[in-house]
């Protein structure tokens, strides 16, 4: 009972110091104080600060300017903070506050001497080493100008915004070193969304890369290229990649973020292509990402170019030119895959597009990351859908491809087997002729003739069914002693649990066997009975055929020539043989020879044992 009450009271304790905690880090945002500002718009560089401190009336209210920002023009703040002297008094440094400006400096009193500190993006004069960032210049009560004023001079580069956004702040080094040590609320949920799309990203990228390294499938390759672009543009300040990359903040790190957003349609667009295969499939659609593709170089040239020379103004309006020339083409792509589409991928790639679309615009209207994020995520998640469904398709296709190629292949081998049987059968019916055997000449072609129309029957078919081979090979035994005088016998027995009717099998498969073992294994025996035993059995996944006979076996038969024996190894035998490898799914040895021999070493005949794969 005692540990119990410790252990509740010790949570208890621990809970409350994280709350305590938690509350204080909720309350830094309300510890800084917001502070209105005037100001004085101009295009002139040349106005220095103390033209600025002369022209006091110059100044206005930021209610006054309500349209969008420039990169060419400059603006000049003057904050005002007699109402804020006493709280001054309270602490001996204080942090002014702002948003990230390409250009910024603030003016001030230091020793008796107006002097300037730069506090831009572009500036370097800080490192951003907190992926929230902000602006935040030191100043005590006795910096201000005539005990009252500060002065800034603010050139927004990187977007255009209106003044009416800007807000400024300060705050006490307490609450300022508070504010590095410790998140609020609000600001722990940024970094965990930002690592939940990151973590995302990085198990699509690594297994989009090993898909295109062991598949070369290119559509792999752009779509892990896609991915690390967009990452890098979404959650790039997450590992603080300014200061690993490019040491600090500056207009490299800034050209570098706006290229990869055209990386991003570039690898989109290039991805499209390939999965859609546009330029078979989609031939309007192809020659619209042509013209995409080369407008997205261009603009990477020009983009590269204007910020180069410096030229913010065209830099932010060829990037406007990017977005509106992708809404226009994925709105447009969009309309015409649902109108055109040959199969399913092209509905992802739409339903993909429309998700990340939405994202894109509630990023640009609300500025906040979170919906491209959240865009983002959702089209990764049916793209990788999409790549996994083509192949599981491509996968089917290949499968059908290789059937198709299988079933020619027997057909091609069959069509060589059956010229080969047809030789040997009308050679037996000369043979009854030239002996003037007029009768059982008669009887053999009838038979013949019944054989060969149940063959015909049967060609257009790869498989048949057990019962149709073994009537075949009832038909061919026939022929084959009537063409010898009925000089051997033979039986055929089928299992019990063996269901002829239900089992499929290569035409013609097990008569190549049975005609090697009649004219080099009975025929050849001199004396004694001649036998022919042929045997079906169901054995797991297999149908076992033996053929088994008491001829005099295969090392006397390479030794006898034969006037029956045209070559030394059997046309229709070597042909089975390959159809049979095609047949057979795995690479288990299908067929097995066994020469019989007595007590006494003698050779008593040859039994084939023949494996045919059903499942």
């Amino acid at each position: 009972m005692p540990k119990n009450l410790l252990y509740v009271i010790s949570v208890l304790i621990v809970s409350s110091v994280y709350y305590c905690s938690l509350s204080a880090q909720n309350n830094l945002d309300k510890s800084t104080i917001q502070i209105p500002f005037e100001v004085y718009k101009t295009t002139n560089d040349t106005i220095s600060i103390h033209d600025i401190i002369k022209s006091d009336t110059l100044f206005r209210s930021s209610k006054y300017f309500t349209k969008k920002t420039s990169p060419k023009d400059i603006y000049w703040i003057k904050i005002d903070l007699t109402k804020e002297l006493k709280v001054l008094e309270t602490d001996s440094l204080w942090f002014l506050k702002s948003c990230n400006y390409g250009h910024a400096s603030m003016f001030c009193i230091e020793n008796n001497t107006l002097v300037e500190k730069k506090f831009g993006l572009f500036d370097g004069s800080e490192k951003m080493n907190s992926i929230f960032y902000i602006a935040k210049i030191p100043f005590e009560q006795r910096s201000l100008i005539k005990n009252r004023f500060i002065y800034l001079k603010i050139r927004r580069l990187r977007y255009s915004d209106r003044v009416t956004n800007w807000k400024f702040h300060y705050a006490s080094q307490t609450i300022n070193q508070s504010a590095q040590n410790y998140y609020s609320q609000k600001n722990i949920k940024i970094p965990i969304r930002k690592y939940v799309f990151s973590g995302v990203c990085l198990v699509m990228f690594i297994l989009t890369l090993a898909f295109f390294i062991t598949s070369r499938n290119i559509e792999f390759l752009f779509y892990s290229l896609y991915i690390f672009c967009l990452f890098i543009y979404l959650n790039g300040t997450l590992l603080i990649a300014n200061n690993i990359i490019f040491d600090n903040y500056s207009i490299i790190t800034y050209w570098f973020f706006q290229i990869a957003q055209v990386l991003i349609n570039l690898c989109y667009v290039y991805f499209v292509s390939f999965y859609l295969a546009t330029k078979k499939d989609y031939p309007t659609l192809n020659r619209i990402i042509k013209w995409i593709i080369y407008t997205l170089i261009t603009i990477i040239i020009l983009d590269s170019l204007f910020l180069y020379f410096n030229y913010f103004t065209g830099a932010i309006y060829i990037m406007n030119i990017q977005r509106f020339v992708m809404t226009l083409f994925g709105i447009g792509g969009m309309i015409y895959l649902l109108l055109t589409a040959k199969n399913r991928l092209a509905y992802f790639i739409v339903a993909g597009s429309f998700l990340f679309m939405i994202g894109t615009l509630g990023f640009f209207f609300f500025k906040t990351s979170i919906y491209m994020m959240a865009g983002a995520t959702l089209e990764i998640i049916i793209f990788a859908l999409g790549l996994a469904y083509k192949i599981h398709q491509e996968h089917k296709e290949k499968l059908l491809f290789e059937k198709e190629s299988f079933i020619n292949n027997c057909k091609a081998l069959r069509a060589q087997i059956n010229p080969h049987f047809i030789f040997n059968s009308l050679g037996s019916i000369q043979h009854l002729i030239v002996f003037e055997k007029k009768e059982a000449a008669l009887k053999y072609l009838k038979k013949f003739s019944l054989l060969m129309r149940n063959l015909l029957e049967n060609s257009i078919e790869t498989n048949i069914l057990l019962s149709d081979e073994i009537n075949l090979l009832h038909q061919y035994l026939e022929l084959e002693t009537l063409r010898f005088d009925t000089s051997f016998e033979y039986t055929i027995h089928v299992d019990d649990v063996l269901n002829t009717d239900a089992e499929e099998v290569p035409m013609l498969i097990i008569q190549p066997f049975v005609e090697n073992a009649i004219l080099y294994g009975l025929l050849n025996k001199n004396g004694g009975s001649k036998k022919l035993n042929i045997c079906f059995r169901k054995e797991k996944k297999y149908i076992i055929c033996e053929v088994d006979d008491n001829g005099i076996g295969r090392s006397a038969a390479k030794n006898i020539n034969s006037s029956l024996k045209k070559t030394t190894k059997s046309r229709g035998l070597e042909l089975t043989e390959k159809r049979l490898q095609r047949f057979h799914k795995s690479e288990e040895k299908n067929i097995e020879i066994i020469d019989k021999i007595d007590t006494y070493g003698a050779s008593i005949g040859t039994r084939v044992i023949i494996k045919i794969q059903t499942e």
